[in-house]
């Protein structure tokens, strides 16, 4: 019994000094070899240890492991300095391919740990095929194309893409960590950005066209999706989600041309800013907290406004008569 009781000091006290002897990016890539969170976390950095829970490490590695299969190894490719943070670049060697990530490190501690931009066209398919489910979804139903709508909806995605993200980050940028503040707001500025730019450009418009609109903005987003996929790893996920969020917003602008016509278009504006900050504060909330139940959720929301709206007005949509070609 006493022998046993040794050998387990002994084995405690070799773990302490391995673990001692790492340093902090070797930690990292340690733990992500071998799964075994423990051995990164005494050297997280406070925020770190927020973003980066045991529980998200466990989510991403088992979706890296799913789609490269078992690490096998890992061998340092690269370092450099940007202001006052140390980067170290690591190959990963996994079963079934490779991949690079690289782990920041400041004042001996983890400050982030992220994987290198490898562009990969076939994971971009995905998303797209979603996208284009959607609409063509649309079309089946409505037999009618309005290709100038939908290149109007496709190029609002323009202006949200360089507004939206820096409002975002505005409380990061004020020094505020909270996580459950940064979630809600970081949903409420995708509400307070997208709804009034789609509702301004399709308030007046026919049902119809109006639905384009939506759905070009969702296609925009698809391929916006897309190209992110091809370079950080998408699954056929984003196919079903792509589809849902093209009907969403098509819904969406629907709506708005439909209350602007009977006297309540800015009712229906307050109603989707404050869904669609519902929706997306759902997404950002996954990236905090990854799980199959916050993701159901966010997909819930999407899939409960369209079948609230689309259901009936894309009957009026498809009876009634055209208003002259878009005018941008």
């Amino acid at each position: 019994m006493l022998m046993k009781r040794l050998l387990a000091v002994l084995v405690f006290l070799l773990f302490l000094g391995y673990v001692s002897a790492l340093t902090p990016q070797e930690a990292m890539m340690e733990a992500w070899k071998t799964g075994n969170y423990s051995l990164v976390e005494p050297y997280l950095s406070g925020d770190m240890r927020k973003a980066f829970t045991e529980k998200t490490f466990s989510t991403i590695r088992e979706g890296m492991v799913k789609e490269y299969g078992p690490v096998k190894g890992y061998e340092l490719e690269k370092t450099e300095e940007k202001g006052g943070y140390q980067i170290y670049y690591y190959r990963v060697i996994a079963e079934k391919g490779n991949y690079t990530v690289s782990v920041t490190v400041k004042d001996g501690k983890v400050e982030g740990f992220h994987f290198a931009p490898k562009f990969n066209p076939e994971k971009a398919l995905y998303p797209l095929l979603g996208g284009l489910l959607g609409l063509l979804l649309l079309w089946a139903y409505l037999r009618k194309f309005h290709a100038g709508e939908l290149i109007l909806g496709a190029v609002l995605i323009l202006p949200v893409l360089v507004v939206q993200p820096p409002l975002q980050m505005l409380p990061g940028y004020a020094g505020i960590s909270n996580a459950v503040l940064a979630v809600l707001w970081s949903g409420l500025i995708a509400g307070l950005v997208q709804e009034p730019l789609k509702y301004y450009f399709s308030r007046d418009k026919t049902l119809g066209r109006a639905v384009y609109i939506g759905a070009g903005f969702g296609l925009g987003e698809a391929i916006y999706v897309a190209t992110i996929s091809a370079l950080f790893g998408g699954s056929l996920l984003g196919l079903f989600e792509r589809t849902l969020a093209l009907l969403f917003h098509a819904s969406t602008t629907a709506l708005f041309a439909y209350s602007y016509r009977n006297g309540w278009g800015g009712k229906a504006l307050l109603a989707m800013v404050l869904v669609h900050w519902l929706t997306d504060s759902i997404a950002a909330y996954w990236h905090v907290n990854p799980s199959t139940a916050v993701l159901v959720a966010g997909y819930a929301v999407m899939l409960l406004t369209a079948l609230a709206i689309l259901p009936k007005l894309l009957p009026l949509a498809r009876t009634e008569s055209e208003e002259p070609e878009v005018r941008w």
